[in-house]
């Protein structure tokens, strides 16, 4: 017979509170995002305000003029608009986030995604393809669900909506709840209450609202829509010994909170309700102010640790740059690798020879008698063999490995050809001069 005893346990369990909530969500933002965040919650916070006819606590942007040649194209690239389609983002990703087979399936399933971010084919007909068993496919796909845009490759609406609101808002059984079983019900609220009888109606309202605002599609940012012109979250100048490090903070107003309200929500004669809405916007006001803070310090010490250790590759060109993972900088910042890939999966930096995203300071490496090598370097040496070969007698794949692993890079044939086809470059077959 089983007997039955009470126990004290400790156990650590992280509560993300609404100001907390606030201050991941703005750490993520670019620059265009965050003003518009702003601008909604200044016109629906009671405890924001803007603070105005104040000096800006930092330098204002200096003009970027004198570090381009105008008889280069480098001026005009700067206005060129640029918008990274689905594909590669999830590329920049999935080479920073999964090592060797992994890659090979975390590819396999993006390639077998729709126009709305869902996987069309199931894990069994990939895990056949690979020659891999499921678990392997579903362990990659399940990671790769949490990687920008979130949700991607899920295998439904329902499945994706999980996967946003874990990410965004933490753990939620009642949110699990209504996404698997009342997804239907999200605008009639009677209904919900009627159905969830056991669950406080102002709790319901706060996983509603959450729910809608995530996205229906995890691609649908990515639908066919005008381009946007890239606005620099941040400034970088070469100063010769050191790069100077700026965060474009133009058109960001500065937040305070309101006094008055402040005083109100001391009011002890306030109704229950009032007070509890009253305290919810102050710590989204608190999380917002603190966020703003945060967002500025940790990507101005995110893109110091990376322009300095990528000085060659900005001096240099894209054949200098270095290997560089996210755990590299997530150590070095003291955050989550998967906080460190938000951030720069989404910003982008101004420097002296153009706008490039953060994203383009990492590389993953492969191992050569010398070290460890970048495999963007790997890239340019493979693109210049190609460029200097004899075209009568165009390189093979094979050729080119076997030179890479006499110059000391051990890279294996079908790495060429993966590389190869990243440049665009055709095979030798198309290659060949004709006579």
């Amino acid at each position: 017979m089983l007997k039955q005893r009470l126990e004290v346990k400790l156990q650590n369990k992280l509560i993300l509170t609404v100001s907390l909530k606030q201050q991941l969500a703005l750490l993520l933002l670019p620059k265009l995002e965050l003003q518009e965040t702003i601008k909604t919650e200044l016109e629906e916070n009671p405890f924001l305000e803007e603070v105005v006819n104040i000096e800006p606590n930092y330098e204002p942007v200096r003009d970027l003029s004198k570090y381009y040649e105008e008889e280069d194209e480098k001026s005009l690239s700067n206005r060129i608009p640029y918008k990274p389609s689905l594909i590669d983002l999830l590329d920049f990703q999935i080479d920073l986030e999964f090592e060797e087979i992994e890659k090979e399936i975390a590819r396999e399933i993006v390639g077998n995604i729709d126009e709305k971010g869902f996987l069309t084919v199931s894990v069994e007909d990939i895990s056949k393809k690979l020659k891999v068993s499921p678990q392997q496919v579903e362990t990659v796909r399940q990671k790769l669900m949490r990687l920008e845009p979130v949700g991607i490759a899920a295998k439904n609406i329902k499945e994706s909506l999980l996967v946003q609101y874990e990410e965004l808002f933490g753990v939620d059984n009642i949110a699990q709840n209504i996404i698997k079983n009342s997804l239907d019900l999200i605008n009639d609220m009677n209904s919900l209450t009627e159905k969830y009888t056991d669950i406080p109606e102002d709790k319901i309202k706060d996983v509603i609202c959450n729910i809608r605002s995530l996205k229906p599609y995890p691609a649908i940012n990515y639908f066919d829509e005008p381009v946007r012109y890239i606005e620099p979250d941040v400034y970088v100048y070469d100063m010769g010994d050191y790069f100077e490090v700026m965060v474009n903070e133009i058109n960001i107003p500065k937040l305070k909170l309101t006094t008055s309200y402040r005083r109100l929500i001391s009011d002890k004669t306030l109704p229950q309700e009032t007070r509890k809405f009253l305290e919810e916007k102050l710590q989204k006001a608190i999380g917002i102010i603190k966020g703003i803070e945060q967002r500025r310090e940790n990507l101005k010490k995110i893109t110091q640790i990376l322009v300095e250790y990528q000085s060659d590759f900005i001096r240099k060109g894209k054949e200098y740059l270095k290997p560089l993972i996210l755990k590299d900088i997530a150590h070095q910042v003291g955050l989550h690798e998967s906080t460190v890939s938000r951030i720069v999966s989404s910003k982008y930096v101004q420097l002296p020879t153009g706008i490039l995203p953060l994203k383009a300071f990492f590389s993953t490496k492969l191992s050569s008698s010398t070290g460890d090598i970048s495999t963007e370097k790997v890239k340019y040496m493979i693109a210049q063999l190609i460029e200097n070969e004899d075209k009568r007698k165009p390189l093979s794949d094979q050729k080119i490995a076997d030179i890479l692993k006499d110059k000391g890079i051990n890279v294996a044939r079908r790495t060429v050809t993966k590389y190869r086809e990243q440049l665009n470059i055709p095979d030798s077959r198309n290659r060949r001069m004709r006579k």
